[in-house]
Parts: C-alpha cells; sequence; structure tokens
C-alpha cells in the first residue's frame, strides 16, 4: 500500500493570529467574490498562496500571482506569522459542520499526514475522475514558485472504525492546537486541530493509515501534480469512508442556447422510453428526486416557465458497467447528446454551467433562456465501483462536502 508518514508541518502561530481569519476553501471553489472577500480578511489569508490575484503588467515567471505566493510564504515565516514544527508530525482535525439533508451537525474526524503518490496502476490509490492540463499546470507552477503545498486533498479510507478510534484515543489528552469558527458553505463551521509526534503513536497511526487502499475523493489535479513531480509525499487529510460524515452533494447543470425548449425535450423523451411528469414548481420537483434515487434515474427539467419530472428504471450496474449507469452519465448520453446534440468537444469546451445549488440553477435559466438539470448525487458506493474498475466518471460528477480548507497545515517540499 502508499506510503502514509508524518511530516514536519508549516502552520500559523494562533499567538500572532486567529485560525478564522486566514484558511481559505481549496482554490477550485472560491468565486471572485470570495476570494476578495478572503482577501479583505487578513493580510496572511493563505487565499493570496493558494489562489492570489492577477494584476495588469504582470510577468510570468518575475511577477505574477506565483511569484507573490512565494514571497507572501517567505514574509510570513520571517515575521513570525508562520512556524515549522521540529518534530515529523500527524496532525488530527475536527470538522463540525450542518448536516446537508436533515437538521443537526456532522463531525468528520480526519488526520493531516503525508502520502506517498503512486501511479494509479499500482491499485493502491485510487481515482474516480479524468483530470484536466489548465488546472494541472497551475497547481505545477505554484507549487515549483513556492515549494510548498497549501491544500490538502482529501483521500477516503477502508477500514475507518479502527481509524477513528485510534484518532479519539489520541485527542483525548493531547492540547488543543488550532481552533477556528467560520461561516462556512452551508452554514456555520467549526475546525479543531491537535498534533502528535510522540514515536510510538506516530509509528501506530501510520500504520493503520498505510494498510489501506486510499481513495481520492478531491484533490485529482494536486495529486497527479505531486506524482509527476515525484514528490516524496502529497499532503492529504485521510478519513474513513464509511462515515455518516462522508457526504457528495449533487452538481446540477444548465444548458445555454438549448435546441428544444422543456416541451418539445419531453415529447422526443417520451419517444425513447423515458416517463415525465410536470411538476408543481422546483421544490416539488426536488422532493421527488429524492425519493427516485434507489430505483429509477431521474431528472428535473425546467425552464423559467415550466417544469418536468423525467425519469426510466435504473439497470443493474457492476464494476467496470458502473461509470456507464451513473445518473449523470445517462443525463449525458440519453438526454444531452442523443436529443440536444452535445458532444464530448461541448462538455470539454465548458457549454455546460454547474451548481451546487438549486436556486443558482433557476438563476441561471432566468437569465440566460436555457435550459437546467437537476440531478441526484451518487453514491460513496458507486464512486468506489468506479474507482476499483479503473473507470472515470463525467466532469463534474462529484463534489464532496464539506471541503477540506487550505491553511490548516502546509507542507513543505523538502
Amino acid at each position: 500500500m502508499a506510503r502514509v508518514s508524518a511530516f514536519r508541518g508549516l502552520r500559523y502561530d494562533p499567538a500572532r493570529i486567529s485560525l478564522a481569519d486566514v484558511i481559505a476553501p481549496p482554490y477550485d471553489v472560491i468565486t471572485p467574490a470570495l476570494q476578495a472577500e478572503l482577501y479583505s480578511r487578513a493580510m496572511q489569508n493563505v487565499v493570496r498562496v493558494e489562489l492570489g490575484l492577477t494584476y495588469d503588467g504582470d510577468q510570468e515567471g518575475v511577477q505574477d500571482q506565483y511569484m507573490r505566493a512565494r514571497d507572501h510564504l517567505r514574509v510570513w515565516l520571517e515575521q513570525g506569522f508562520l512556524t515549522r514544527d521540529e518534530q515529523p508530525s500527524l496532525y488530527i482535525h475536527s470538522h463540525t459542520f450542518p448536516a446537508p439533508y436533515g437538521s443537526g451537525e456532522l463531525t468528520r474526524l480526519g488526520c493531516f499526514a503525508a502520502v506517498e503518490p503512486v501511479p494509479y496502476d499500482r491499485g493502491e490509490v485510487l481515482r474516480h475522475e479524468l483530470t484536466l492540463k489548465k488546472a494541472r499546470e497551475d497547481r505545477l507552477r505554484l507549487l515549483h514558485a513556492t515549494g510548498v503545498q497549501t491544500s490538502p486533498i482529501l483521500l477516503l479510507l477502508e477500514k475507518g472504525q479502527a481509524i477513528s478510534e485510534a484518532l479519539r484515543s489520541q485527542i483525548v489528552a493531547a492540547p488543543l492546537l488550532g481552533e477556528a469558527h467560520v461561516d462556512g458553505e452551508r452554514g456555520a463551521e467549526s475546525h479543531r486541530l491537535w498534533r502528535v509526534c510522540e514515536p510510538s503513536a506516530v509509528a501506530r497511526i501510520t500504520e493503520l493509515l498505510s494498510s489501506s487502499r486510499l481513495f481520492i475523493a478531491d484533490g485529482h489535479h494536486r495529486y497527479e501534480t505531486a506524482l509527476g513531480l515525484h514528490l516524496p509525499g502529497v499532503l492529504a487529510l485521510l478519513a474513513p469512508m464509511d462515515d455518516p460524515a462522508t457526504i457528495i452533494l449533487p452538481t446540477h447543470r444548465v444548458l445555454p442556447r438549448s435546441r428544444l425548449d422543456p416541451d418539445e425535450l419531453m415529447t422526443a423523451l417520451v419517444g425513447s422510453g423515458w416517463d415525465a411528469q410536470p411538476t408543481d414548481g422546483i421544490d416539488s420537483g426536488l422532493a421527488s428526486l429524492a425519493e427516485f434515487r434507489d430505483s429509477w434515474h431521474a431528472f428535473v427539467i425546467f425552464d423559467s416557465a415550466t417544469s418536468w419530472l423525467v425519469s426510466r428504471r435504473r439497470q443493474a450496474a457492476t464494476g467496470a458497467t458502473t461509470a456507464a449507469h451513473l445518473d449523470v452519465a445517462v443525463l449525458n448520453r440519453e438526454i444531452l447528446e442523443a436529443h440536444l446534440g452535445l458532444g464530448t468537444a461541448d462538455f470539454e469546451a465548458g457549454r455546460l454551467l454547474y451548481t451546487r445549488e438549486p436556486a443558482e440553477a433557476v438563476r441561471l435559466v432566468a437569465e440566460r433562456g436555457s435550459v437546467g438539470f437537476l440531478v441526484n448525487p451518487p453514491s460513496v458506493a458507486e464512486v468506489t465501483e468506479v474507482s476499483l474498475a479503473g473507470a472515470a466518471m463525467p466532469q463534474k460528477s462529484t463534489y464532496f462536502f464539506p471541503k477540506v480548507p487550505a491553511g490548516l497545515v502546509l507542507m513543505p517540499n523538502q
């Protein structure tokens, strides 16, 4: 199995600055509005490294966002805002967040560690999606400039119960290293961090972590960048796969400039074996969508005036066939491609718009005179099946929630 090890973490000093003011979501979910808001929190916010602003007059490799990221890290170290631990350590992370379905809160307990990046064909670290060249090049340039990994990937473990028990046993007596309460993606979130550096405890935990296959939930581009650079480790948060706090949210689709309106599309779909029923608004359609999840492929298709629930029975799928039978794969193949004329080039060129929020999909449809598609999320079991089969999901198939923040712990490459 891929080797999991402790590392000498680079951390913000809680005596110098509030952790809540300096952490940020990973780069690929930061909108321009959020980027501006994060810039306003503190001069030391990690967004200046993770996703720095660009300016007129920037010169590549001389003065650009990557060079500024390097300089920010150097200055924060010199000023004492960042400090590096003397001993190789593991960092236990507790992340409490609002449950996205139902009420109450959930807590994900995981461990920051360095994970050996190994080729996928070894079957030790498994992916479920393909990466894009532009994003890989961006992460490569940032790593070349800074030599520091700021944003951890999220890896899921099979042996969840044993790992959780080992981590809980460590935080009972360990002093709290840092704490942050922030306004997260869906409400108030809390982060707590503990450090494990006692050699025998580190050995016990890393042995457990190294005994499981690892599934990439989030961070395929960052993992492949580390692999391509032959780095000894990639910064990762490892968490149990079977934990109730391991959640996948749906990613809805909006198609600008559809060649068919929903009524015309419904006629075509019914003719090809789908059932189509009008819904009493988006909320009603969403409620029905969730009820259909286990036995039916189902989508809410709508424009600014009407909405429909379309469905057909699921077919049994295992192993290599799982990817082809995912809801989003069926949507792509049987509706977007077959009836609306979209091809692979359209998906790669970004012709579809994506959003996690139904209200945002409604707004986009209203503004653009387009057609929206609300979907159910894939299950963790489906993601696992696809990974084990060595297959890949369509673009924007998964959105693991909540995201692991950048800035809790940073990992220098040496």
